[in-house]
């Protein structure tokens, strides 16, 4: 807006808000909100440093760093990716000499002040990561970056309709919105037009570098944005992640979808460039179909079927653990306890009277008071997160030990004074001396020196930030002569009414056409029992007596070696399984499989949570191998358990028989197609 105008910082905020990364994904197939809220935060932070680019103010630089403080805070990855492009910008501004220095100095300073606000945060996660175990982090197939890239023609496509029948259709899109591409193309060619026929003229000294427009200029930036994003999301950016170990802990490429996203609808906003040149008819009515098409071409994303809901939700900590107990989540919240500390080598067994203490609800008491004799009395006097309070009486000296794992900075004393704390073996439980006699003991999670160091810098910049703001609004009151407007004149970028009115057009149009695609058949679909409309390729064989496969999707049939291939199953559910089954993709010749894709988790979920009559997609990446050697392949899907096996002695486990649609067994998998690697 502040760049292009009013009707190009409409039509960016459109093409973001309602890309489908961020209206879709984000917020309904991953729950990612902290991410999401770094998003959401991003733009603000891109205001205010275009108001310090613009307009030296105090206000500006103030706000600047408060809101690169916050973004820091937001979320602990992408904050990194969002500042980093923030950092990029502010970089063009200068190479591309749309600033002078005094203004992209107090751009720094406010970033400097925005990254000490948030030390408090960010110094002990950089000084005490080796704390806990993050190398976990990466640990399993479903985190690896390499099992997570994306196909460049998903970026191009339009978002896929969905089932109202699946068990959960809210199934990941990798797109970034057709009209967010077309606009975003169509702004980069007028950049590009203009930016070499000015640049010819400059050449030719019939103009100037100044009579370049500042929104061209930016858009060459984003496309230079885009082709890094874009290229770090598909295969062919591998190598890269490989040799530059540290992006590895993205986890997931198509995580680039949010930074694309922004690139692109700043990139749309380069289409003022031409827009304005229209008369003002034709640039209304050029707004109203943006307006529209980019709302509903979204229209397959806003469809949640009352089945996908799950109702209230039980907040407190006995409905947190009621949950958690029969491993519905993860402990802790993390998947690969990458957050666990250091000192735990076997995460110990919970124990009933623990267990009992969290389904009652607080207070917790955290003491292990199972083997402790009856001459030792406990009473809890408080609990708390990070702090536990206990009155002891015991006849003599004993060990302690706290159902809480020990990270540095836990501090237990005894009537005031401090006694040492022991990590206990294998389990890195807190542990330490009592001594006989009756004692007030209490343990509490204290600051570190380096978390000490953090919340100093954080203040030290607080009173900076305060200090530079008013010292800057001193001088700029004193220095800036006050200029008055002219009568009549009119604001620049402002909105000319015949584009005003086209918005409300098209937000109108759109209104109407969801009101016509908004239905069954139309932006998505309700298969009837046993069916699976949105497969490509319609099969049905019974795994056992309980599950269908009743269709697949697949990406492609030939392939090169190193390349991978994208599977979706959809699986129907007969009867309620009584086994938690894994399955197998396997690219072979019958012999032993040569590429393959295995899942602890069918669908994301164990199958005895599988509701008869559900309907489940399934999603494969499977990498081929660089050495495989060409031939046809056949690819063959199977489940199996260890469930009922003596433990340890599971080998290739037990797999379930399966029969084809007319009854007739098949084997203990089933070949679904061949693949030709050439």
């Amino acid at each position: 807006r502040q760049r292009a105008g009013r009707l190009a910082g409409v039509i960016a905020a459109l093409c973001y808000v309602y890309s489908p990364y961020i209206v879709y994904r984000e917020p309904h197939v991953r729950g990612a909100y902290p991410e999401l809220l770094a998003f959401t935060i991003f733009p603000f932070v891109m205001w205010r440093f275009a108001c310090v680019l613009i307009d030296e103010r105090a206000r500006n630089v103030v706000l600047a760093a408060v809101s690169v403080g916050v973004l820091i805070i937001s979320h602990n990855l992408m904050s990194l990716v969002l500042f980093g492009m923030l950092c990029a910008w502010l970089a063009w501004n200068w190479v591309a000499r749309l600033v002078d220095w005094r203004r992209l100095a107090l751009a720094a300073v406010a970033a400097g002040f925005g990254v000490g606000l948030a030390a408090y945060f960010w110094l002990p996660v950089m000084l005490e990561r080796d704390e806990v175990q993050l190398e976990n982090l990466t640990g399993i197939p479903s985190l690896d970056y390499r099992n997570a890239f994306v196909e460049f023609d998903e970026l191009l496509a339009l978002s896929d309709r969905t089932d109202a029948a699946l068990f959960s259709g809210l199934n990941a899109q990798n797109n970034l919105g057709v009209m967010q591409w077309v606009l975003g193309l169509g702004g980069f060619a007028v950049a590009l037009f203009l930016n070499t026929r000015l640049g010819h003229a400059v050449r030719q000294r019939r103009a100037t570098v100044a009579d370049i427009p500042v929104s061209t200029s930016y858009g060459v930036f984003w496309v230079l944005v885009m082709a890094v994003l874009v290229g770090l999301m598909v295969d062919s950016s591998e190598p890269i992640w490989d040799a530059v170990s540290v992006i590895g802990y993205m986890q997931f490429p198509w995580r680039l979808l949010g930074p694309a996203a922004f690139a692109l609808a700043a990139l749309v906003g380069t289409n003022m460039v031409w827009i304005e040149r229209l008369p003002a008819r034709w640039g209304g009515a050029l707004a109203a179909g943006i307006v529209a098409a980019v709302v509903v071409q979204a229209s397959p994303l806003f469809f949640i079927a009352d089945s996908w809901r799950t109702g209230p939700v039980d907040t407190s900590v006995a409905g947190y653990h009621a949950v958690e107990v029969p491993s519905l989540l993860p402990y802790g919240a993390t998947v690969t306890n990458e957050f666990l500390s250091k000192y735990v080598f076997v995460i110990p067994s919970p124990t009933q009277r623990l267990l009992d203490d969290y389904a009652d609800g607080y207070p917790v008491n955290k003491l292990n008071l199972d083997g402790l004799p009856d001459s030792v009395d406990v009473d809890l006097i408080d609990h708390g997160p990070q702090h536990d309070e206990w009155r002891i009486s015991t006849p003599e000296s004993r060990r302690i030990e706290v159902l809480t794992f020990y990270f540095d900075g836990w501090r237990a004393t005894i009537d005031g004074d401090e006694v040492d704390i022991v990590p206990s073996e294998p389990h890195g439980l807190i542990t330490f001396e009592v001594p006989a006699g009756e004692h007030t003991v209490r343990l509490e999670l204290t600051r570190t020196p380096v978390r000490w160091t953090g919340l100093g810098i954080s203040v030290v910049a607080l009173f900076g930030l305060v200090a530079f703001g008013g010292g800057l609004w001193y001088w700029t009151r004193r220095s800036r002569p006050r200029v008055e407007p002219e009568p009549g004149s009119l604001p620049a970028g402002a909105l000319k009414p015949a584009w005003g009115w086209g918005m409300l057009g098209g937000a109108a149009l759109a209104v109407v056409l969801l009101a016509i695609v908004m239905h069954e058949g139309r932006a998505w679909v309700h298969s009837e029992p046993g069916e699976a409309k949105l497969a490509d390729v319609q099969v049905q064989y019974t795994f056992g007596n309980d599950i269908q496969l009743i269709g697949y999707d697949i990406s492609a049939d030939t392939l090169k070696p190193g390349e991978r291939l994208k599977l979706w199953l959809y699986w129907y559910v007969r009867g309620q399984p009584d086994k938690d089954y894994r399955s197998f993709i396997h690219l072979s010749t019958w012999g032993p499989p040569l590429a393959q894709a295995d899942k602890f988790y069918p669908a994301g979920t164990a199958t005895t949570n599988w509701p008869p009559g559900a309907l489940l997609r399934d999603e494969y990446t499977i990498v081929l191998p660089d050495a495989m050697p060409p031939d046809v392949y056949n690819l063959i899907v199977g489940l199996w358990t260890c469930d009922g096996m003596p433990e340890g002695e599971c080998g290739n486990g037990i797999r379930l028989d399966v029969t084809d649609g007319d009854g007739d067994p098949v084997g203990d998998s089933v070949q679904l197609q061949t693949v030709r690697v050439r």
